[in-house]
């Protein structure tokens, strides 16, 4: 076992006792991430994000948690990493939580209380060395142990993931105590893509009116000139790609129960509720022996973004991300909800 003090003069970390006191402690399940957007969670069947965890009582930080079961995806291998690629919804999006962990790793977090595998229990106002100790969560705003922290007292079993690479300190300490950075941080840069956001590229602006709009499977992609029969794609710069597109479409109004601008891994993504024609109209074209299947938004006779599905959608929710900006998804989720 590590001493607290120790693992803090390795680590280097500069947060002051009066930063954590006075941050927003009380909020659970929620950290602002860039953009104004909501947030979801891990992708079933699709996401495979990964987070830094150490635990720690008191002034003993505690050896990493290793896997017995893994019933939905969200699991650790005694490597001090969160390995979080959900089976199925119930593992997923918003119920992708800190206790699916816990259920895995065999320990229990709840308000006020902490219980770890083969017993022991620490509980709000236990001490440690005579100093009254609380049950909380640490959550940095990124993989990088200079930012923000949160740290969480409420409800914490039920805090959300909400971007790959993030780190946390599970912890039964004083209120006020200097938070340990989890020693595996270094790491998540050799299992994760943490490189910026790429510059959004996707062009959607006032002349796109939606009057179309429909979703086609792509047969093959070119570059510019585009052909006739050829769907032009239409980027704010650089090259124009061409897609040969296959004659069955579903149209967004048949296709698209809701749609919404949402924070997917912390790039601006657009969310769409698929109805049942269009859940279907995928699940066949896997049917017929297509290994993925590249999924074209043509709106107004021009491909706006053509996601590649490598399997069929686990239940109505499709998520599109990439080379968005917050106006771009904001615009694109209003064009495919009818509102244009």
């Amino acid at each position: 076992m590590l001493v607290l003090g120790f693992l803090l003069f390795l680590t280097g970390c500069s947060i002051s006792t009066e930063e954590i006191s006075t941050a927003a402690a009380d909020r659970a399940g929620v950290l602002p991430v860039e953009g104004t957007l909501p947030a979801i969670g891990p992708i079933p069947a699709s996401s495979h994000w990964h987070a830094a965890y150490v635990v720690r009582i008191c002034d003993e930080v505690l050896a990493p948690f290793d896997s017995a079961e893994d019933p939905l995806g969200i699991h650790s291998h005694a490597d001090g990493v969160m390995h979080i690629h959900p089976f199925f919804d119930e593992s997923g999006y918003e119920a992708a939580t800190i206790s699916l962990f816990g259920d895995a790793m065999g320990f229990e977090l709840s308000q006020g209380e902490l219980t770890l595998p083969g017993g022991g229990t620490w509980r709000d106002g236990d001490l440690c060395d005579g100093v009254p100790g609380r049950v909380f969560v640490d959550r940095w705003a990124s993989s990088s142990p200079d930012s923000a922290i949160e740290r969480i007292f409420e409800d914490p079993g039920n805090i959300r993931y909400l971007a790959d690479g993030e780190l946390y300190q599970i912890a039964f300490a004083p209120a006020d105590s200097l938070p340990v950075v989890p020693p595996s941080q270094p790491i998540l840069s050799e299992l994760s893509n943490l490189g910026p956001a790429p510059e959004p590229w996707i062009d959607v602006d006032e002349t796109t009116t939606g009057a179309q709009a429909s979703f086609r499977v792509v047969e093959s992609i070119s570059s510019e000139p585009c052909e006739a029969e050829q769907l032009p794609e239409r980027v704010l710069s650089g090259p124009v790609r061409c897609f040969v597109t296959a004659t069955d479409t579903v149209g967004a109004i048949d296709g698209v129960e809701s749609a919404r601008a949402v924070m997917f891994n912390r790039r601006p993504s657009v969310e769409v509720r698929m109805s049942r024609p269009l859940q279907t109209f995928i699940e066949a074209n896997f049917a017929n022996g297509r290994e993925s299947v590249v999924l074209a938004v043509e709106v107004d006779g021009s491909v706006i973004t053509a996601p590649q599905l490598s399997r069929p959608p686990t239940g109505d929710r499709l998520v599109v991300s990439g080379g968005f900006s917050v106006e771009t998804a904001t615009a694109l989720a209003a064009i495919l909800n009818g509102d244009n």
